[in-house]
């Protein structure tokens, strides 16, 4: 549905031209100040857009002639929280090109896909955001909570400790590994169940081709990790480190968390995790440092939602492709 703004064109992705090297583009512009961003480029975009759930229908664009100026990217999955899984809108790539803000374009586009995430009858809207940016406080007056506190932590690989783990194939492994990981985040809260479709867009088609390793026995894989090379920004620097996640173990524990972790291709090596999930304490005992935050929000639109957020809480599974890209 199209409308206007004074000067603009609000419409739907589907309207918009070269979607994938005006998001790039737009991305590019928006984010390059940000800590912790990373660099975008037409591949990625266009996977990115081809992510399981996302409906060019729902995500909102504000156009100066032709030119996509400002942005909401709206992924559906169903995401566990509040100890039940309901479906969500991912909030993702909230942009607006510098020459266009201070318009209202955000908040407009915003309030767009709020109304159409309602009227499909979505529980809840997600999303990721730095506390310390200015962001952060327009989500909150939107509506949005703050559900978890995460931080982005950076460390040296330590030398290969024994692990069992060792390379696979993400493709002949993916249903061993997609129960693996669904039974150890069953618990976590942002956690979307891997389907097959998922599984494949974030494992095989992704472009930065990430390493998955995993121990196995007769029955199957016993650990898993997996590893993306990511230039992120961090302190007006940019780094290049193998992001770690989808961290999981039949019987995980302090060793097995740096055993896995000692497999990382490059010396230098991410993570994002909950302040409050036992990984964080794991993680510090290795010497990983803070280096920047970020929270999940959320906005809950149905009563169901509302009760159950009221109701329980557990440890924030954070999604790297949403904060990262990877």
């Amino acid at each position: 549905m199209r409308a206007r703004a004074p000067g603009y064109v609000l419409s739907d992705f589907a309207d918009v031209p070269d979607l994938a090297a005006q998001v790039t583009r737009l991305d590019n512009l928006a984010f390059a100040q940000y800590e912790g961003a990373m660099a975008f480029d037409e591949a990625f975009s266009e996977w990115y857009l081809a992510r399981p759930g996302t409906d060019l229908r729902m995500c909102q664009a504000a156009l100066d002639g032709e030119r996509l100026v400002s942005q909401v990217i709206v992924c559906v999955q169903p995401l566990q929280l509040g100890g039940r899984t309901m479906r969500c809108g991912i909030i993702d790539s909230v942009a607006t090109d510098p020459e266009h803000r201070k318009q209202g374009l955000a908040r407009q586009l915003m309030e767009r896909a709020h109304e159409v995430m309602q009227r499909v009858g979505l529980d809840a809207a997600v999303l990721y955001t730095n506390p310390d940016d200015h962001p952060y406080h327009f989500y909150a007056r939107l509506g949005y909570e703050e559900r978890a506190r995460a931080s982005m932590l950076m460390a040296a690989r330590r030398d290969r400790s024994g692990c069992g783990a060792l390379p696979v194939d993400a493709e002949a492994e993916a249903e061993g590994l997609r129960a693996l990981l669904d039974e150890y985040f069953a618990g976590y809260e942002g956690f979307a169940p891997l389907s097959e479709e998922l599984w494949r867009w974030h494992k095989i088609d992704s472009p930065v081709k990430p390493t998955v390793v995993a121990e196995m026995s007769g029955s199957g894989p016993i650990s898993t990790a997996t590893f993306a090379d990511a230039q992120v920004r961090v302190e007006g620097q940019d780094h290049t480190v193998s992001m770690a996640y989808d961290i999981a173990a039949l019987r995980m524990s302090n060793d097995a968390f740096a055993s896995l972790l000692s497999l990382a291709p490059r010396e230098m090596i991410g993570l994002i995790l909950d302040d409050a999930a036992p990984e964080a304490a794991w993680a510090a005992a290795l010497g990983f440092e803070r280096r920047v935050s970020e929270v999940s929000m959320v906005l809950p639109f149905s009563r169901e939602a509302r009760t159950a957020l009221d109701a329980h809480s557990g440890p924030w599974y954070v999604m790297m492709e949403s904060v990262v890209g990877v």
